[in-house]
């Protein structure tokens, strides 16, 4: 039996759910799709994003999802790129690409739900599916349940935010059903799900790879997800206690909110149904994390993956209270090794670029992105650019990635290490940091920081608060004071396109 789902005030059992997902798998192979082509989902959090991912699965068709804060041209291209047969879109976000749809490509448009609309402050005109259009309810209710057995996709698609330019299709072949099971159960691992049961609440946007991927085994493998549809610390406590929840998969800026609200608040919260909290997306600064440890108690399992590889290393409390600031060591079918520039084997405590090697390393690749393919792999080991050290225990520490490295004044500086110390600061709820063109240095460090409080901290007192505890090189040169810093529904800082708009604003007074 499936998982129930919840979501605001709606309810759907896991009876359902399977019957559903028959239907929209049945609903799938009317369209005339079937193994090796590709369907797009344009969708908030919702029950009909879980219904068509496994629909599609069970039809032998790869589900693709895509990021709805991303611009028109990137998902036109996503569209494009993947082949996309068919879009399963929410109403609003529908009407983004609806001028940009390859000829070939069916749409199904989605209702937006009440606690979506109001979360997202959609309007009610754009709730609803356009006239002349397939509605999903309508056309879930014209198809059959599926009778066909279910035929496992030929590969898996997903698209992560390219560096520079477009993004980038990471394609997964299909291995062997001994491998997909030991790929699958290595994730359940490190994310808790192996601990059971299972009442999750999912706060994190399922187009991203490792929030669907959570979801989907809560669903085949647990009693209950939550599907919060915006994350709000404090909402999250509430479901935490309602709903009694074990499990959930976090990043540090939602830690960072949490810790964020008022002590009498924390205090009267009972962590106690908690049994596994899974983080990773992003380096969580060592003090919040002790905090979190501290407050909820040792059910923190930290993991470093990506898109292309899976999961990389992880890490339980107990094991990182002994190493504080490490993301773990790897899981069976995983090889490390750090190497220098030239290419050698770097030993413990020496910095250098990670690379990868996995049993499905062999099965990756970027669709249509050969350039992209040939940085991506070094024969058999991949590499995805980022830098980082082991200890004498064969514990990863990640430094930063290879391309936000800032070379100032011929030395080498990680901007995660300045931000860490900026957000060390009382009055710093949040920083980016990446380099700038200096005609001395080469490059130098800019900031961009969120206070706590506006007018809480100055720029000078930041400059000073860096200098003194890492030195005068790794100071920022500039900070600018922001009330917000924008972030996607991961969390994750567009690191890039700040510094694009920090450069096109110029220096700060």
């Amino acid at each position: 039996m499936l998982a129930t789902l919840i979501s605001g005030e709606r309810v759907r059992s896991g009876q359902e759910l399977e019957r559903r997902i028959k239907r929209a798998a049945a609903g799938i192979r009317a369209l005339g799709l079937g193994r090796g082509q590709t369907i797009a989902i344009l969708m908030r959090n919702d029950f009909p994003f879980i219904e068509i991912s496994l629909a599609a699965e069970r039809a032998g068709v790869t589900a693709v999802p895509m990021n709805w804060h991303a611009s028109v041209d990137e998902l036109q291209y996503i569209l494009e790129d993947s082949e996309a047969r068919a879009i399963f879109a929410h109403a609003d976000l529908f009407e983004r690409v609806r001028d940009r749809l390859p000829r070939a490509c069916h749409a199904v448009v989605v209702e937006v739900p009440a606690e979506l609309a109001a979360s997202h402050r959609i309007p009610a005109e754009a709730q609803r599916a356009p006239e002349g259009l397939a509605e999903y309810e309508q056309w879930l209710v014209h198809s059959d349940e599926d009778v066909a057995d279910p035929m496992p996709p030929a590969f898996r698609l997903l698209y992560t935010s390219g560096s520079t330019g477009k993004p980038k299709g990471v394609v997964r072949a299909r291995g062997s059903e001994a491998l997909t099971e030991q790929f699958a159960r290595t994730g359940r691992l490190a994310h808790g799900l192996e601990i059971r049961p299972i009442r999750a609440v999912m706060t994190g946007p399922l187009y991203h790879s490792a929030p669907h991927t959570y979801a989907a085994n809560c669903v085949r493998h647990g009693e209950l997800l939550v599907l919060q549809p915006k994350f709000d610390a404090g909402e999250l406590l509430d479901l935490i206690q309602r709903h009694r929840i074990s499990h959930l998969h976090a990043v540090p800026t939602m830690f960072k909110r949490l810790l964020s609200l008022p002590e009498e608040r924390k205090a009267s919260f009972d962590p106690s149904s908690l049994r596994a909290v899974a983080h990773g997306s992003a380096l969580c600064p060592v003090d919040i994390k002790r905090a979190m440890i501290e407050w909820w108690g040792p059910v923190f399992m930290e993991y470093y993956a990506a898109t292309e590889t899976g999961i990389i290393t992880a890490c339980t409390s107990e094991q990182w209270l002994a190493h504080p600031g490490s993301v773990g060591v790897p899981p069976g079918g995983v090889q490390l090794k750090i190497v220098a520039d030239s290419g050698e084997p770097l030993g413990p405590g020496e910095t250098g670029e990670i690379m990868v090697l996995s049993d499905v390393a062999p099965l990756v690749s970027y669709r249509n992105q050969p350039e992209a393919n040939s940085e991506l792999k070094r024969g058999e080991w991949v590499t995805l650019g980022d830098i980082g050290y082991r200890d004498a225990d064969g514990f990863l520490w990640i430094c930063d990635r290879k391309k936000d490295m800032v070379i100032s004044g011929g030395v080498n500086i990680f901007p995660a290490e300045v931000e860490e110390c900026l957000i060390a600061h009382p009055e710093v709820r949040d920083g980016i940091v990446f380099g700038i063109p200096d005609p001395d240095l080469g490059e130098a460090i800019a900031a961009v920081v969120e206070p706590r409080h506006p007018g809480a901290v100055g720029q000078e007192e930041l400059r000073e608060h860096v200098r003194t505890r890492l030195g005068t090189l790794r100071t920022p040169k500039q900070i600018h004071l922001v009330e917000q810093l924008p972030r996607e529904d991961s969390g994750k800082l567009a690191r890039r396109k700040m510094r694009a708009a920090f450069l096109a604003a110029g220096p700060a007074e």
